[in-house]
């Protein structure tokens, strides 16, 4: 099992916390774990062609769902944020809605040259970054943070702790990715741990993450502050 720090390790101290004590217990369990398998990012890459591939998804999913979906509401991506813009005063007043209208100027044709070629860059890339560091160090699985703990919905934007995503090159390549409980911030915040690996491998990676669930039982039923121990 390959060991993923750089971007995850060293920017929150309750993340670090958890993560190390998986890993060693990865180790008790019999893993053979391997330092330095940190997947590299592409940021020219992500920068020209993910925001474009993905607002192109989007505006052409959103419109299939709300044309499919029963009831009085808007059925198009246009009229959804001509609907917000009439209800501004609501959520809208507060976070804004620039990825639907970024999204709406797009053409939302999937089969259209400019898509296909924004998505088969991005596979390519993301498949290779996963790709060469299992071969490089002769993986099964690599093992990283899911993420920071979850933020407070309090209208002021990011707070600037920067965290590579664990998600992106799994999510652009198309390879499995399973997340599970791994602990808990001090504040009792959950936190989890990630297997990526490549082109199905999705059993092998099912089957490493539910060995790490039953071994450690790190899951707690979430309870509300106010709900009496």
């Amino acid at each position: 099992i390959g060991v993923w720090r750089k971007g995850h390790v060293g920017v929150d101290p309750d993340v670090d916390r958890v993560f190390e004590a998986a890993v060693r217990r990865l180790r008790e369990l019999g893993a053979v774990v391997v330092e330095g398998a940190d997947v590299p990012g592409n940021d020219k890459v992500v920068g020209e062609h993910l925001l474009p591939a993905v607002l192109t998804e989007f505006k052409h999913d959103i419109n299939a769902y709300l044309a499919a979906t029963p009831g009085t509401h808007p059925k198009t991506l246009t009229g959804l944020i001509a609907f917000n813009r009439r209800h501004a005063g609501t959520e809208l007043g507060r976070f804004g809605q620039e990825l639907f209208e970024m999204a709406d100027r797009t053409d939302g044709d999937l089969t259209g040259p400019a898509y296909r070629e924004h998505r088969g860059v991005l596979t390519v890339q993301a498949r290779k970054a996963i790709d060469d560091v299992l071969a490089r160090h002769r993986l099964d699985a690599i093992v990283t943070p899911s993420d920071l703990p979850a933020l407070p919905l309090d209208h002021k934007g990011e707070n600037g702790r920067a965290f590579t995503s664990s998600t992106r090159n799994s999510a652009m390549s198309g390879y499995p990715h399973v997340t599970v409980p791994a602990g808990y911030t001090r504040s009792g915040l959950p936190l989890g741990l990630s297997f990526l690996g490549t082109r199905f491998t999705d059993a092998r990676l099912l089957g490493y993450a539910h060995a790490f669930e039953q071994a450690t039982h790190a899951r707690r039923a979430p309870r509300h502050p106010l709900t009496p121990r």
